[in-house]
């Protein structure tokens, strides 16, 4: 059950989680997120990153692409695709690399409005994410605009 809204201090955003599943904190390791989070009883990784600035989609992609490559060299687009996402056009992206000889995938949603501009990702080594591509998706798809 999605019953806790994470709410960003930043932007007008949220996401609904299951707080017996996952576990979440303000972030600490990584500069550019507002949160990360844990599933609790797994290898399922996420945080949410927001920014005020207003960023195309395309470049977004590129962004992403971008951030990544800089810690994964080879890290590539594997999967793409536009979904609506509680009344929000989102761009799914997973993403594909390695880091100190690990494989892993971002799996998340791009969003950007005139306030600004959410990644929500999850990630995990390459070999388990299609086992919670289930729970990511869940994830995934409580991301909402608070009005």
């Amino acid at each position: 059950k999605l019953t806790f809204l994470l709410k960003s201090s930043r932007l007008n955003i949220g996401v609904y989680l299951n707080p017996k599943i996952w576990s979440f904190k303000k972030a600490t390791d990584n500069l550019a997120a507002e949160y990360e989070l844990q599933l609790k009883d797994g290898d399922l990784y996420g945080m949410v990153i927001t920014d005020k600035v207003e960023i195309p989609f395309e470049t977004l992609k590129l962004i992403a692409l971008e951030n990544g490559q800089a810690a994964a060299p080879d890290l590539k687009i594997v999967k793409e695709e536009y979904r609506i996402v509680n009344g929000l056009k989102v761009l799914l992206l997973q993403l594909n690399g390695t880091i100190q000889g690990i494989k892993f995938s971002y799996y998340g949603y791009y969003y950007s409005n005139t306030n600004g501009t959410v990644q929500i990702l999850t990630y995990t080594s390459q070999s388990l994410l299609d086992s919670y591509k289930p729970e990511s998706e869940k994830l995934l798809n409580g991301f909402v605009e608070i009005n």
